[in-house]
Protein backbone atom coordinates (compact mmCIF):
# COMPACT_ATOMS: atom_id res chain seq x y z
CA UNK A 1 0.00 0.00 0.00
CA UNK A 2 1.52 3.14 -1.00
CA UNK A 3 1.53 6.29 1.78
CA UNK A 4 -1.92 7.92 1.90
CA UNK A 5 -3.56 5.20 -0.71
CA UNK A 6 -6.80 7.31 -1.72
CA UNK A 7 -8.17 6.45 -4.71
CA UNK A 8 -7.74 9.88 -7.46
CA UNK A 9 -11.52 10.26 -7.83
CA UNK A 10 -12.55 10.07 -4.12
CA UNK A 11 -9.84 13.20 -4.29
CA UNK A 12 -10.90 17.11 -4.89
CA UNK A 13 -11.25 18.45 -7.17
CA UNK A 14 -11.48 15.34 -9.44
CA UNK A 15 -15.17 14.67 -9.64
CA UNK A 16 -15.95 18.37 -10.73
CA UNK A 17 -13.19 18.46 -13.68
CA UNK A 18 -14.82 15.00 -14.96
CA UNK A 19 -18.53 16.76 -14.35
CA UNK A 20 -17.64 19.24 -15.81
CA UNK A 21 -15.76 18.43 -18.53
CA UNK A 22 -19.09 15.93 -19.65
CA UNK A 23 -21.10 19.05 -19.73
CA UNK A 24 -18.97 21.68 -21.30
CA UNK A 25 -18.59 21.40 -24.90
CA UNK A 26 -16.41 23.88 -25.13
CA UNK A 27 -13.88 21.25 -23.47
CA UNK A 28 -13.40 20.05 -26.98
CA UNK A 29 -13.24 16.75 -25.05
CA UNK A 30 -15.47 13.56 -25.94
CA UNK A 31 -15.75 11.08 -22.61
CA UNK A 32 -16.83 8.23 -24.32
CA UNK A 33 -13.27 7.79 -25.94
CA UNK A 34 -10.14 7.26 -23.39
CA UNK A 35 -8.36 9.44 -21.14
CA UNK A 36 -6.58 9.90 -17.91
CA UNK A 37 -7.07 12.03 -14.74
CA UNK A 38 -4.45 13.17 -12.61
CA UNK A 39 -4.05 14.94 -8.93
CA UNK A 40 -1.48 17.76 -7.42
CA UNK A 41 -1.77 19.67 -4.32
CA UNK A 42 -1.34 22.90 -3.23
CA UNK A 43 1.46 22.98 -0.16
CA UNK A 44 1.50 24.90 2.66
CA UNK A 45 4.62 26.19 3.89
CA UNK A 46 5.10 25.78 7.62
CA UNK A 47 9.42 26.98 7.75
CA UNK A 48 12.01 27.70 5.23
CA UNK A 49 10.12 29.19 2.81
CA UNK A 50 12.31 31.02 0.34
CA UNK A 51 15.77 29.69 1.86
CA UNK A 52 15.25 26.39 -0.16
CA UNK A 53 17.14 28.22 -3.00
CA UNK A 54 19.90 28.90 -0.96
CA UNK A 55 19.94 25.04 0.64
CA UNK A 56 17.92 25.18 3.44
CA UNK A 57 16.11 22.38 5.45
CA UNK A 58 12.50 23.36 4.88
CA UNK A 59 8.95 21.74 6.29
CA UNK A 60 6.11 21.78 3.60
CA UNK A 61 2.53 20.35 3.73
CA UNK A 62 0.79 19.72 1.33
CA UNK A 63 -3.04 20.88 1.68
CA UNK A 64 -6.41 19.76 0.58
CA UNK A 65 -6.79 22.05 -2.50
CA UNK A 66 -5.39 20.82 -6.06
CA UNK A 67 -5.29 21.43 -9.19
CA UNK A 68 -6.93 18.27 -11.42
CA UNK A 69 -5.94 17.48 -15.40
CA UNK A 70 -7.60 15.32 -17.60
CA UNK A 71 -5.21 14.37 -20.63
CA UNK A 72 -6.97 13.17 -23.83
CA UNK A 73 -5.03 12.30 -27.46
CA UNK A 74 -6.40 14.45 -30.14
CA UNK A 75 -6.76 13.83 -34.42
CA UNK A 76 -5.77 17.08 -35.81
CA UNK A 77 -1.83 17.39 -34.87
CA UNK A 78 -2.74 20.53 -32.01
CA UNK A 79 -2.12 20.57 -28.36
CA UNK A 80 -4.64 22.14 -26.70
CA UNK A 81 -5.28 23.36 -23.68
CA UNK A 82 -8.73 24.10 -21.81
CA UNK A 83 -8.94 25.81 -18.31
CA UNK A 84 -12.48 25.44 -16.42
CA UNK A 85 -10.91 28.23 -13.76
CA UNK A 86 -10.16 31.36 -16.74
CA UNK A 87 -13.67 29.93 -18.26
CA UNK A 88 -15.55 30.68 -15.38
CA UNK A 89 -13.88 34.04 -14.70
CA UNK A 90 -15.11 35.01 -18.82
CA UNK A 91 -11.01 35.53 -19.72
CA UNK A 92 -9.17 33.73 -22.44
CA UNK A 93 -9.75 29.98 -21.47
CA UNK A 94 -8.55 28.26 -24.29
CA UNK A 95 -4.96 27.69 -26.33
CA UNK A 96 -3.74 25.89 -28.72
CA UNK A 97 -0.29 24.83 -30.72
CA UNK A 98 0.45 22.63 -33.59
CA UNK A 99 2.42 19.66 -32.33
CA UNK A 100 5.49 20.74 -34.85
CA UNK A 101 5.28 24.27 -33.80
CA UNK A 102 6.07 23.56 -29.95
CA UNK A 103 8.83 20.89 -31.52
CA UNK A 104 10.77 23.61 -33.02
CA UNK A 105 10.51 26.08 -30.96
CA UNK A 106 13.02 27.58 -28.53
CA UNK A 107 12.39 28.42 -24.95
CA UNK A 108 12.07 31.93 -25.84
CA UNK A 109 9.83 31.63 -28.86
CA UNK A 110 7.26 29.39 -26.95
CA UNK A 111 6.85 32.20 -24.01
CA UNK A 112 6.73 35.12 -26.80
CA UNK A 113 3.80 33.11 -28.57
CA UNK A 114 1.93 32.49 -25.74
CA UNK A 115 2.39 36.13 -24.96
CA UNK A 116 0.96 37.55 -28.25
CA UNK A 117 -1.81 34.70 -27.88
CA UNK A 118 -2.45 36.29 -24.61
CA UNK A 119 -2.42 32.83 -23.08
CA UNK A 120 0.58 33.20 -20.84
CA UNK A 121 -0.82 31.19 -18.16
CA UNK A 122 -0.93 28.14 -20.55
CA UNK A 123 2.56 27.99 -20.58
CA UNK A 124 2.31 26.11 -16.66
CA UNK A 125 0.72 23.14 -18.82
CA UNK A 126 2.59 23.10 -22.92
CA UNK A 127 5.62 24.06 -21.02
CA UNK A 128 5.58 20.39 -19.47
CA UNK A 129 5.11 19.58 -23.41
CA UNK A 130 8.15 21.18 -24.24
CA UNK A 131 10.08 20.28 -21.14
CA UNK A 132 9.99 16.84 -21.55
CA UNK A 133 10.44 17.27 -25.29
CA UNK A 134 13.64 19.16 -25.02
CA UNK A 135 15.05 17.07 -22.40
CA UNK A 136 14.91 14.55 -25.06
CA UNK A 137 12.40 11.88 -22.74
CA UNK A 138 9.94 11.99 -25.51
CA UNK A 139 10.60 13.34 -29.48
CA UNK A 140 8.21 15.52 -30.80
CA UNK A 141 6.15 14.97 -33.27
CA UNK A 142 6.80 11.62 -33.33
CA UNK A 143 5.40 10.58 -29.62
CA UNK A 144 2.23 12.71 -30.32
CA UNK A 145 1.76 13.69 -33.49
CA UNK A 146 -1.93 13.62 -33.40
CA UNK A 147 -1.85 15.81 -30.27
CA UNK A 148 -3.50 15.92 -27.09
CA UNK A 149 -6.32 17.64 -25.12
CA UNK A 150 -5.22 19.02 -21.69
CA UNK A 151 -8.15 20.37 -19.60
CA UNK A 152 -7.59 21.84 -16.13
CA UNK A 153 -9.81 22.83 -13.16
CA UNK A 154 -8.16 23.55 -9.39
CA UNK A 155 -9.28 24.21 -6.53
CA UNK A 156 -5.88 26.36 -5.40
CA UNK A 157 -6.59 29.57 -4.57
CA UNK A 158 -4.20 31.82 -7.12
CA UNK A 159 -1.89 34.53 -5.88
CA UNK A 160 -2.34 32.81 -2.19
CA UNK A 161 1.49 31.97 -1.76
CA UNK A 162 0.38 27.76 -1.51
CA UNK A 163 1.34 27.00 -5.01
CA UNK A 164 -1.27 26.85 -7.16
CA UNK A 165 1.61 27.26 -9.94
CA UNK A 166 3.49 24.12 -8.90
CA UNK A 167 -0.15 21.87 -8.39
CA UNK A 168 -0.94 22.69 -11.74
CA UNK A 169 2.86 21.92 -13.50
CA UNK A 170 3.00 18.54 -11.03
CA UNK A 171 -0.34 17.41 -12.30
CA UNK A 172 0.38 17.99 -15.74
CA UNK A 173 4.14 16.01 -15.73
CA UNK A 174 2.35 13.07 -13.48
CA UNK A 175 -0.50 12.78 -16.59
CA UNK A 176 2.04 13.10 -19.30
CA UNK A 177 4.62 10.69 -17.52
CA UNK A 178 2.22 8.46 -17.19
CA UNK A 179 0.88 8.63 -20.65
CA UNK A 180 3.78 8.19 -22.34
CA UNK A 181 4.87 5.62 -20.31
CA UNK A 182 7.55 6.98 -18.49
CA UNK A 183 7.69 5.97 -15.09
CA UNK A 184 10.30 3.95 -15.12
CA UNK A 185 12.63 6.41 -16.32
CA UNK A 186 11.52 9.41 -14.31
CA UNK A 187 11.51 9.41 -10.42
CA UNK A 188 9.40 11.91 -8.02
CA UNK A 189 12.50 13.95 -8.24
CA UNK A 190 13.00 14.02 -11.33
CA UNK A 191 9.37 14.71 -12.54
CA UNK A 192 10.10 18.16 -9.89
CA UNK A 193 12.95 19.43 -11.04
CA UNK A 194 11.23 18.91 -14.64
CA UNK A 195 8.10 21.18 -13.28
CA UNK A 196 10.64 23.74 -11.75
CA UNK A 197 12.38 24.36 -15.27
CA UNK A 198 9.16 24.64 -16.63
CA UNK A 199 8.42 27.54 -13.66
CA UNK A 200 12.06 28.65 -14.24
CA UNK A 201 12.44 28.50 -17.79
CA UNK A 202 9.18 28.80 -19.80
CA UNK A 203 6.99 30.75 -17.45
CA UNK A 204 10.21 33.12 -15.81
CA UNK A 205 9.07 32.57 -12.34
CA UNK A 206 12.87 31.93 -10.35
CA UNK A 207 11.43 29.76 -7.70
CA UNK A 208 13.26 27.19 -5.94
CA UNK A 209 12.27 23.56 -5.77
CA UNK A 210 9.81 23.10 -2.45
CA UNK A 211 6.73 23.50 -4.03
CA UNK A 212 7.22 21.03 -6.79
CA UNK A 213 8.48 18.58 -4.67
CA UNK A 214 5.57 19.15 -1.99
CA UNK A 215 3.17 18.66 -4.54
CA UNK A 216 4.28 15.74 -5.83
CA UNK A 217 6.02 13.83 -3.29
CA UNK A 218 4.29 15.14 -0.15
CA UNK A 219 2.16 12.53 2.12
CA UNK A 220 -1.36 14.00 4.01
CA UNK A 221 -0.80 15.10 7.31
CA UNK A 222 3.13 15.07 7.40
CA UNK A 223 5.29 17.94 7.39
CA UNK A 224 7.72 16.60 3.96
CA UNK A 225 11.54 17.80 5.41
CA UNK A 226 13.24 18.58 2.46
CA UNK A 227 16.87 19.29 2.02
CA UNK A 228 17.48 21.92 -1.06
CA UNK A 229 20.69 20.62 -2.21
CA UNK A 230 19.17 20.42 -4.85
CA UNK A 231 16.46 18.14 -3.54
CA UNK A 232 16.94 15.21 -1.12
CA UNK A 233 13.97 14.39 0.86
CA UNK A 234 15.00 13.68 4.70
CA UNK A 235 11.38 12.31 5.79
CA UNK A 236 8.36 13.18 6.93
CA UNK A 237 7.26 14.36 10.53
CA UNK A 238 4.16 14.30 12.10
CA UNK A 239 2.87 16.83 13.84
CA UNK A 240 3.03 15.99 17.71
CA UNK A 241 -0.55 14.97 18.90
CA UNK A 242 -2.69 17.21 19.48
CA UNK A 243 -0.60 20.29 17.21
CA UNK A 244 -1.91 21.14 13.60
CA UNK A 245 -0.78 23.94 11.15
CA UNK A 246 -3.41 26.15 9.68
CA UNK A 247 -3.26 28.72 6.79
CA UNK A 248 -5.15 32.01 6.68
CA UNK A 249 -5.04 33.21 3.11
CA UNK A 250 -4.78 37.32 4.00
CA UNK A 251 -6.21 37.74 -0.05
CA UNK A 252 -3.68 40.04 -0.58
CA UNK A 253 -1.86 38.70 -3.87
CA UNK A 254 1.48 37.05 -4.07
CA UNK A 255 3.41 36.30 -7.04
CA UNK A 256 6.98 34.22 -7.29
CA UNK A 257 7.32 36.40 -10.57
CA UNK A 258 7.17 39.40 -8.86
CA UNK A 259 10.06 42.21 -8.39
CA UNK A 260 10.64 42.27 -4.91
CA UNK A 261 11.14 38.02 -4.74
CA UNK A 262 13.48 37.96 -8.26
CA UNK A 263 15.58 40.82 -6.80
CA UNK A 264 15.80 39.56 -3.02
CA UNK A 265 16.57 36.04 -4.75
CA UNK A 266 19.57 37.55 -6.93
CA UNK A 267 20.94 39.79 -3.99
CA UNK A 268 21.30 36.62 -2.09
CA UNK A 269 23.33 34.83 -4.73
CA UNK A 270 25.22 38.45 -5.20
CA UNK A 271 26.43 37.37 -1.29
CA UNK A 272 27.62 34.03 -2.03
CA UNK A 273 29.82 35.66 -4.71
CA UNK A 274 31.30 38.36 -2.28
CA UNK A 275 31.71 35.75 0.58
CA UNK A 276 33.53 33.01 -1.80
CA UNK A 277 35.80 35.72 -3.24
CA UNK A 278 36.42 36.83 0.54
CA UNK A 279 37.15 32.89 1.53
CA UNK A 280 39.95 33.19 -1.38
CA UNK A 281 41.45 36.21 -0.13
CA UNK A 282 41.44 34.60 3.46
CA UNK A 283 43.20 31.77 1.89
CA UNK A 284 45.76 33.79 -0.22
CA UNK A 285 46.90 35.31 2.59
CA UNK A 286 47.32 32.35 4.41
CA UNK A 287 49.62 31.20 1.46
CA UNK A 288 46.70 28.69 0.70
CA UNK A 289 44.64 28.58 -2.85
CA UNK A 290 41.39 27.89 -2.43
CA UNK A 291 39.56 25.12 -4.84
CA UNK A 292 35.91 24.76 -5.21
CA UNK A 293 33.70 26.18 -3.21
CA UNK A 294 33.43 25.23 0.67
CA UNK A 295 29.92 26.38 0.70
CA UNK A 296 28.90 23.95 -1.93
CA UNK A 297 27.07 26.71 -3.93
CA UNK A 298 24.44 27.03 -0.88
CA UNK A 299 24.94 30.05 2.01
CA UNK A 300 22.60 27.27 4.17
CA UNK A 301 26.42 25.32 4.34
CA UNK A 302 27.37 28.89 5.96
CA UNK A 303 28.22 28.53 9.93
CA UNK A 304 26.28 31.40 11.42
CA UNK A 305 29.68 31.88 13.90
CA UNK A 306 31.78 32.25 10.53
CA UNK A 307 29.25 34.15 8.98
CA UNK A 308 28.51 36.59 11.14
CA UNK A 309 32.19 37.49 12.30
CA UNK A 310 34.38 36.56 9.10
CA UNK A 311 31.84 37.20 6.41
CA UNK A 312 29.10 40.09 7.11
CA UNK A 313 31.34 42.93 8.26
CA UNK A 314 32.41 42.55 4.03
CA UNK A 315 28.67 42.49 2.30
CA UNK A 316 27.51 46.06 1.21
CA UNK A 317 24.18 46.92 2.80
CA UNK A 318 22.89 48.17 -0.86
CA UNK A 319 24.72 47.24 -4.34
CA UNK A 320 24.36 48.72 -7.35
CA UNK A 321 24.12 45.51 -9.74
CA UNK A 322 26.96 47.55 -12.17
CA UNK A 323 29.28 47.38 -9.63
CA UNK A 324 28.96 43.71 -8.89
CA UNK A 325 29.07 43.08 -12.45
CA UNK A 326 32.74 44.95 -12.58
CA UNK A 327 33.95 43.46 -9.75
CA UNK A 328 32.62 39.72 -9.90
CA UNK A 329 30.84 39.24 -13.05
CA UNK A 330 27.55 37.56 -12.67
CA UNK A 331 26.30 34.98 -10.05
CA UNK A 332 26.23 31.19 -9.99
CA UNK A 333 22.35 31.82 -9.94
CA UNK A 334 20.65 29.92 -13.43
CA UNK A 335 17.37 31.76 -12.64
CA UNK A 336 18.22 35.14 -11.90
CA UNK A 337 20.35 37.68 -13.75
CA UNK A 338 22.02 40.44 -12.27
CA UNK A 339 20.41 44.10 -13.71
CA UNK A 340 23.26 46.84 -13.75
CA UNK A 341 20.42 49.72 -12.73
CA UNK A 342 19.13 47.87 -10.09
CA UNK A 343 20.32 48.29 -6.34
CA UNK A 344 20.16 44.85 -4.51
CA UNK A 345 20.13 44.52 -0.61
CA UNK A 346 22.92 42.45 -0.34
CA UNK A 347 23.50 42.10 3.29
CA UNK A 348 19.90 42.14 4.38
CA UNK A 349 19.02 38.76 1.95
CA UNK A 350 22.36 36.99 3.43
CA UNK A 351 21.27 37.37 7.05
CA UNK A 352 17.81 36.29 6.25
CA UNK A 353 19.59 33.31 4.62
CA UNK A 354 22.00 32.06 6.67
CA UNK A 355 19.65 32.63 9.75
CA UNK A 356 16.47 30.75 8.25
CA UNK A 357 18.94 27.75 7.41
CA UNK A 358 19.24 27.79 11.53
CA UNK A 359 15.74 28.84 12.15
CA UNK A 360 14.58 25.45 10.66
CA UNK A 361 17.06 23.41 11.62
CA UNK A 362 16.37 24.15 15.35
CA UNK A 363 12.77 24.17 14.39
CA UNK A 364 12.88 20.56 13.85
CA UNK A 365 14.60 19.35 16.12
CA UNK A 366 11.91 20.82 18.67
CA UNK A 367 9.59 19.38 16.72
CA UNK A 368 10.90 16.21 17.43
CA UNK A 369 11.31 16.57 20.33
CA UNK A 370 7.66 17.69 21.64
CA UNK A 371 6.52 14.34 19.55
CA UNK A 372 8.87 12.61 21.82
CA UNK A 373 7.05 13.30 25.11
CA UNK A 374 3.87 11.43 23.86
CA UNK A 375 0.34 11.39 24.88
CA UNK A 376 1.17 11.90 28.21
CA UNK A 377 2.97 14.87 27.96
CA UNK A 378 0.09 16.60 26.13
CA UNK A 379 -0.47 19.76 28.13
CA UNK A 380 2.24 19.68 30.24
CA UNK A 381 4.77 22.75 30.88
CA UNK A 382 7.54 20.80 29.62
CA UNK A 383 5.54 19.90 25.84
CA UNK A 384 4.15 23.60 25.96
CA UNK A 385 7.49 25.65 26.47
CA UNK A 386 8.38 23.27 23.76
CA UNK A 387 6.29 24.12 20.95
CA UNK A 388 6.30 28.09 21.99
CA UNK A 389 9.40 27.87 21.24
CA UNK A 390 8.72 26.59 17.87
CA UNK A 391 6.24 29.40 17.65
CA UNK A 392 9.24 31.96 18.14
CA UNK A 393 10.64 30.70 15.63
CA UNK A 394 7.81 30.86 13.29
CA UNK A 395 7.51 34.52 14.43
CA UNK A 396 11.40 35.16 13.73
CA UNK A 397 11.23 33.95 10.46
CA UNK A 398 8.04 36.73 9.57
CA UNK A 399 10.23 39.28 10.59
CA UNK A 400 13.06 38.47 8.72
CA UNK A 401 10.99 38.09 5.71
CA UNK A 402 9.81 41.95 6.35
CA UNK A 403 13.05 43.51 7.59
CA UNK A 404 15.76 41.55 5.90
CA UNK A 405 14.60 39.81 2.76
CA UNK A 406 11.94 42.97 2.05
CA UNK A 407 8.94 40.70 1.18
CA UNK A 408 6.79 41.44 4.24
CA UNK A 409 3.00 42.91 3.74
CA UNK A 410 0.76 44.71 6.41
CA UNK A 411 -1.98 42.77 6.17
CA UNK A 412 0.28 39.57 6.63
CA UNK A 413 1.92 41.59 9.72
CA UNK A 414 -1.63 42.19 10.78
CA UNK A 415 -2.60 38.73 11.13
CA UNK A 416 0.50 37.43 12.81
CA UNK A 417 0.15 40.64 15.38
CA UNK A 418 -3.25 38.91 15.89
CA UNK A 419 -1.87 35.45 16.61
CA UNK A 420 0.21 36.57 18.98
CA UNK A 421 -2.94 38.33 20.65
CA UNK A 422 -4.18 35.38 21.10
CA UNK A 423 -1.56 32.60 22.07
CA UNK A 424 -3.62 32.21 25.19
CA UNK A 425 -6.24 30.09 23.51
CA UNK A 426 -3.84 27.74 22.27
CA UNK A 427 -1.97 29.20 19.30
CA UNK A 428 1.85 28.98 19.42
CA UNK A 429 3.03 31.26 16.36
CA UNK A 430 2.79 32.14 12.97
CA UNK A 431 4.62 33.31 9.60
CA UNK A 432 4.47 34.43 5.96
CA UNK A 433 4.52 32.02 3.88
CA UNK A 434 6.39 30.76 0.73
CA UNK A 435 7.33 33.76 -1.58
CA UNK A 436 5.88 36.40 0.88
CA UNK A 437 4.80 40.04 -0.72
CA UNK A 438 1.28 38.62 0.63
CA UNK A 439 -0.36 35.17 0.49
CA UNK A 440 -0.92 32.97 3.27
CA UNK A 441 0.11 33.29 6.78
CA UNK A 442 0.77 29.67 8.31
CA UNK A 443 -0.62 29.39 11.86
CA UNK A 444 1.01 26.73 14.61
CA UNK A 445 -1.83 25.72 16.78
CA UNK A 446 -3.48 23.45 18.97
CA UNK A 447 -6.15 21.28 17.48
CA UNK A 448 -8.80 22.25 20.00
CA UNK A 449 -11.91 24.20 19.65
CA UNK A 450 -10.37 27.09 21.59
CA UNK A 451 -7.88 27.32 19.27
CA UNK A 452 -10.75 27.20 16.17
CA UNK A 453 -12.20 29.75 17.94
CA UNK A 454 -9.36 32.09 18.44
CA UNK A 455 -8.91 31.79 14.28
CA UNK A 456 -12.29 32.49 13.76
CA UNK A 457 -12.09 35.66 15.77
CA UNK A 458 -8.96 36.31 14.22
CA UNK A 459 -10.10 36.15 10.79
CA UNK A 460 -13.34 38.53 11.86
CA UNK A 461 -10.83 40.82 13.14
CA UNK A 462 -8.38 41.27 10.48
CA UNK A 463 -11.73 41.19 8.02
CA UNK A 464 -13.09 44.58 10.43
CA UNK A 465 -9.64 45.63 9.99
CA UNK A 466 -8.54 45.26 6.06
CA UNK A 467 -11.80 45.12 4.71
CA UNK A 468 -10.08 41.82 2.88
CA UNK A 469 -11.98 38.74 3.42
CA UNK A 470 -9.77 36.02 4.55
CA UNK A 471 -10.03 32.32 4.07
CA UNK A 472 -8.65 29.62 6.07
CA UNK A 473 -6.77 27.00 4.48
CA UNK A 474 -7.24 23.49 6.41
CA UNK A 475 -7.07 20.34 5.77
CA UNK A 476 -3.54 17.99 3.82
CA UNK A 477 -4.16 15.25 1.03
CA UNK A 478 -1.71 13.50 -0.29
CA UNK A 479 1.00 14.17 -3.16
CA UNK A 480 0.73 12.79 -7.11
CA UNK A 481 3.12 10.05 -7.03
CA UNK A 482 1.06 8.43 -4.22
CA UNK A 483 -2.51 8.99 -6.06
CA UNK A 484 -0.58 8.53 -9.60
CA UNK A 485 -3.13 8.55 -12.38
CA UNK A 486 -6.65 7.00 -13.19
CA UNK A 487 -8.37 6.10 -16.63
CA UNK A 488 -11.77 7.78 -17.10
Amino acid sequence: MQPNAIPIRELSPVGQLLDRTRGELAAGIDLSRPARVSRAPGRLDVMGGIADYTGSLVCEMPIDRAAAVLLQPREDGVFQVFSFNLLDDHKPFTARIAVDALAGATIDQLRRELGEMGRKWAGYLLGCLFVLHESKHIHLPRDAARGLNLALLSDVPSGAGVSSSAAIEVATMMNLIDHFSLRDRIDAMQLSALCQRVENEVVGAPCGIMDQVTSCYGQADALLMLHCQPHEVKGFARLPEGVRVVGINSNVKHSVGGGMYGKTRCAAFMAHAIILEKMRNIGTAAGRTLVGDPMRGYLANLSTDDYKNLFRPHLPESMRGSDFIAQLGKTIDAATKVDPDTDYHVQPAADHHVLEAMRVAHFVDLLEEASRLGPEGLQSPAREAILNKCGHLMYASHHSYTNKALLGADECDWLVELVRKNEQHGLYGAKITGGGSGGTVAVLCQATPAADDAIARIMADYEAHTGLKPEQIAGSSPGAWWTGTAGV
